[in-house]
């Protein structure tokens, strides 16, 4: 058994979510164990929800203590489940026998109906010997399954764990949408920044910091996770009866449960009550996603490393926001392979020179893109301001370390609104407040003026990226990766979206890169501070 054991929501979907942690992580909730088949709340009594999985779990005369149980008990329910598969150590590492299998349920559940996005849950697998098999064997606090089930009551999504005590599964209820809220109240507004404060209502507020399901390579290819194009290697690997017939009854795409991690982050923005718990919030933790990461997705160039393309694309959300520009990139695959022996690349465990797919880049959450699309529809801010943010660090996309410091500066409450802002950026003496004050106070500097700068960007990055030497920009690659590590959002102590220790993701590169050690002009030249 890995030191690694699971205790928290895991891997990269909703489902996969909190980073699995050490036994000793900090809590603050209790775990006294449930009576019955209800399950166990924060405060010790039943949670009281209307969720599929707290109507499954009352209607059950025993408690599902394993995943096999429980997908028994849903197999007895007019509903469908379909199975997604991830290699959690990389495509080409099956014999490490770390999967995850993420399920997700339609139908009616014990009288639920349960839509497309509604209800999430996931498990494992691991290895002993020769043989591949569910991870389930009910350890004190091993993390036996994780789940989120929307709560059509609420509004919102409620989160749930199997665990293992020592003999069998326990049921827990941990939280929903708004308490994610609470818990990261002081995300990227910390009174001590070196030594950041998240709210102890939940673990999964480490990886769902928008309240819902997560899917960290949501856009194809959907690296790492197995499709009917590309199976997944097991490596010789023999998986033993009861995953082989979960497995045989079929696995489904990645892009089947994208699509569903989709509609139920578009169903939780819709939400009513969703809308209101995130007004009751300050008007810096509003505007935060426009400033900086709450969530991270991974983007690539479309095409594996196997299939030896001509050409490597880079995604150019990683050059540019979306919102400003995009446009395809192209880089010759020799001048890559190159880049990648200069800095002695080498995938964890596997040792090959790259992931599966090239050009694996931290690029903005979707679920943060979402959020300011919300902004804009509630009219909170408009185009023209989110376009004046973007702008500001704009070869920084996604972790702007510059750009986020700035939401530091934005009125607590709406009082004062914008010329309470515009002052404060005056004052002070950041280049990036200069920049933005500029950009809200200059007529020219509107909303089209930034995408024409922003596509002018990314025409100087085409040209720049099919001429010469392009290691500059895959040292910047590995920098952004270190970067995610090294953000607020991965410094909550009871999980991290990418997983640390459980997920292996990027390779290696010699020397480590230091964040911010470089940045990207507007000239798409890579430059060292």
């Amino acid at each position: 058994m890995s030191l690694w054991r699971k205790v928290a929501v895991a891997s990269v979907a909703m489902v996969a979510a909190c980073a699995r942690m050490p036994e000793d992580a900090p809590a603050q909730v209790s775990e006294l164990r449930p009576a019955g088949c209800a399950a166990q709340g924060p405060t010790g009594a039943p949670s009281g929800n209307h969720d599929a999985v707290a109507a499954l779990l009352g209607a059950s005369p025993e408690c599902p203590a394993n995943v096999l149980e429980f997908r028994a008990r849903l197999e007895r329910e007019p509903a469908t489940l379909a199975t997604a598969f991830v290699d959690n150590r990389g495509f080409h590492n099956g014999a490490a026998g770390s999967f995850s299998l993420f399920e997700s349920v339609t139908g009616v559940v014990a009288g639920v109906t349960v839509a497309p996005g509604d209800f999430f849950f996931g498990h494992f697998t691991e290895k002993r010997g020769t043989e591949l098999v569910l991870e389930q064997t009910p350890e004190d606090k091993a993390l036996l399954i994780e789940l989120i089930a929307w709560d059509p009551a609420k509004g919102l999504f409620n989160f749930y764990e199997l665990r293992g005590d020592g003999t069998r599964g326990q049921w827990f209820y941990r939280g929903d949408s708004a308490d994610i809220l609470r818990d990261i109240a002081r995300l990227h507004r910390q009174d001590d920044p070196a030594h950041p404060v998240f709210g102890q209502r939940l673990r999964c507020s480490g990886c769902h910091l928008g309240g819902g399901p997560i899917m960290k390579e949501l856009d194809a290819p959907h690296n790492d996770w197995w499709t009917s194009a590309r199976p997944l290697p097991l490596a010789g690997l023999t998986p033993e009866p009861s995953l082989s017939r979960i497995l045989g009854q079929g696995l489904g795409d990645a892009e089947g449960l994208a699509a569903r991690v989709r509609q139920g982050s578009a169903r939780l923005e819709s939400s009513v009550a969703f809308r209101a718990a995130r007004r009751a919030r300050t008007r810096q933790e509003r505007l935060r996603p426009l400033f900086c990461p709450e969530e991270m997705n991974l983007a690539s160039d479309a095409t594996s490393n196997e299939a030896r393309a001509a050409q490597v694309k880079p995604p150019s959300a990683f050059f540019v926001d979306p919102r400003l520009a995009s446009r395809e990139l192209a880089v010759p695959r020799a001048a890559y392979d190159a880049a990648l022996r200069a800095l002695k690349s080498a995938f964890p465990e596997s040792g090959q020179p790259d992931g599966d797919h090239p050009w694996l880049a931290p690029v903005k959450a979707a679920a943060d893109a979402a959020a300011v699309d919300a902004l804009v529809r509630e009219h909170v801010v408009d185009e023209e301001f989110v376009a004046d943010v973007l702008a500001v660090d704009v070869g920084n996309p996604a972790l702007s370390p510059a750009r986020c410091a700035l939401l530091r500066l934005v009125p607590e409450d709406a009082q004062g609104g914008d010329a309470a802002f515009v002052r404060a950026l005056a004052a002070s003496k950041e280049p990036a407040a200069h920049e933005l004050h500029a950009n809200l106070t200059e007529p020219a500097r509107d909303a089209a003026w930034h995408r024409a700068q922003a596509a002018a960007m990314l025409e100087a990055c085409a040209r720049r990226l099919q001429s010469g030497d392009v290691t500059p920009y895959v040292e910047l690659l590995a920098q952004r990766r270190a970067e995610v590590f090294a953000n607020e959002i991965s410094k909550n102590p009871r999980g991290q979206i990418l997983e640390p220790g459980f997920r292996v993701i990027f390779p290696d590169v010699t020397p480590d890169p230091r964040p911010g050690a470089r940045v990207l002009t507007r000239e798409c030249t890579v430059v060292r501070r």
